[in-house]
């Protein structure tokens, strides 16, 4: 005969860990990542088996799952390169899963009647034998189905939906807080049934009643992070728009000043020809050298034509066949720093794409036409390699960095829902496409 918690807490820290693997798989890992997991393992497992804790309580056997999660907490560092507040979110989601399967198979197996040990199971001994009744047996069966069709959905609906870098920026205090109830609540609640009552139709009613608190509390908890992250891009895209009004600024002011200097210079070479001071062929060098400097494109709209100037010269200088066939009076609805900022990041990123192709493969195009009633708007270029997309559908960055970097494409998608646009991306064959669209007659609400 033995202690029936004895043989729980195992079994009770096997199912935790799980849980929690699934909730912090993605997450960025440290050195050596294996060793230090497998350690961590073990630790837990060492601590469920040999560690004597007897409670004689719900405050007490309260205490003992606390102390439980409490360990894996603290490995789970030693694991996971993360902060406290983005293992901890993802820990208390982790344990409110493994209450939400234990309440359901607690009540399935009530309902069933296989298994009768669902109250006061902690203060009960069980006799280890080589033969288990079929009634157990099936027990067993139907509790692993329903924890694993509970873990797998979990997972499915918020654990896959962790990145290596999502949870970044989670500084939040309400977060904190709402991990921490999410513990409570599982631990104390489920501590106060099983010494609290006899009763098993009472203890069905408050499983299911936990059991849905489980499912609300992980909404809650990956809503707030869903809002978080939401929040700080909007905040970064605003950053960029506001560096992108600055720049454009300069810009505009600096491409002005040139344009003055190139035709001062020309009017120079002109004086100079007509003396016959300086040979043809290095007066041809030097114009066409001046003309480089000298090349505006006009599409009707300031900020546009500005744009599209500078990156002309920055393909220019790379070697990249740069094209444009654009209208930009039809882009006179939108703000001119946002005008600049749009096109700025979408050549931007497709000028990091063509940049270390062979030079016959480094091209890149832009172009703005009306189709009935929508402005279009296409930057089109080639590409090598294959697209990967985020969870937000849009192609993940190349940088390497996906907190820092990416942000163009937001930015853009930002733009073109101020007006009620829609953006989207698509790769045929070997070209990369960037398409916007906007109603026509449209402006922004702010």
């Amino acid at each position: 005969m033995i202690s029936y918690f004895l043989f729980y807490r195992p079994v009770f820290m096997t199912q935790l860990l799980i849980a929690e693997f699934l909730f912090t798989c993605r997450l960025k890992k440290r050195k050596l990542f294996w060793l230090r997991y497998s350690a961590s393992l073990a630790l837990c497992l060492l601590f469920a088996l040999f560690v004597p804790f007897y409670p004689n309580s719900a405050i007490g056997l309260s205490l003992v799952f606390i102390a439980m999660f409490s360990l894996t907490f603290v490995l789970d560092l030693f694991v996971f390169d993360v902060t406290v507040p983005e293992l901890l979110m993802c820990l208390s989601a982790a344990y409110t899963v493994q209450h939400f399967a234990y309440c359901i198979s607690n009540c399935m197996l009530l309902l069933t009647g296989l298994n009768a040990n669902v109250y006061g199971v902690y203060t009960e001994e069980v006799t280890v034998s080589g033969v288990l009744p079929i009634n157990q047996v099936f027990g067993y069966i139907i509790t692993f189905m329903l924890y694993y069709l509970s873990y797998y959905l979990f997972y499915l609906f918020f654990g896959r939906r962790i990145g290596k870098n999502e949870l970044i920026f989670l500084k939040n205090p309400l977060l904190l807080v709402i991990s921490v109830i999410a513990i409570v609540f599982s631990v104390f609640v489920n501590a106060f049934v099983v010494y609290g009552t006899m009763n098993g139709e009472l203890i069905i009613a408050v499983n299911l009643y936990n059991a849905v608190c489980c499912v609300f509390i992980v909404f809650v908890l990956y809503g707030t992070v869903s809002k978080i992250k939401t929040n700080t891009e909007l905040s970064v895209v605003k950053g960029i728009l506001k560096k992108a009004e600055e720049q454009y600024k300069i810009s505009q002011s600096t491409i002005e000043t040139l344009n003055i200097k190139c035709h001062d210079m020309k009017q120079q070479i002109r004086r100079i020809g007509a003396t016959n001071a300086m040979d043809e062929t290095a007066i041809a060098e030097i114009s066409d050298a001046i003309a480089a400097y000298d090349a505006n494109i006009e599409t009707g709209n300031k900020p546009l034509d500005v744009i599209l100037t500078e990156k002309s010269g920055v393909c220019n200088k790379e070697g990249i066949a740069f094209s444009c066939n654009t209208d930009g009076r039809l882009l006179s609805f939108m703000k001119e720093a946002e005008i600049y900022s749009l096109f700025g990041n979408a050549i931007d990123n497709a000028i990091a794409a063509v940049v270390s192709l062979d030079k016959d493969k480094r091209c890149i195009g832009v172009n703005i036409g009306r189709v009935k009633e929508f402005v279009t708007v296409n930057v089109y270029n080639y590409f090598e390699g294959e697209l990967r997309y985020g969870v937000d559908g849009l192609p993940k960055t190349s940088k390497g960095d996906e907190v820092n970097h990416g942000y163009g494409l937001k930015s853009i998608r930002y733009i073109a829902s101020k007006y009620d646009g829609n953006m989207s991306v698509r790769a045929d064959g070997n070209l990369f496409n960037l398409n916007i669209i906007f109603p026509c007659g449209t402006d922004s609400e702010s």
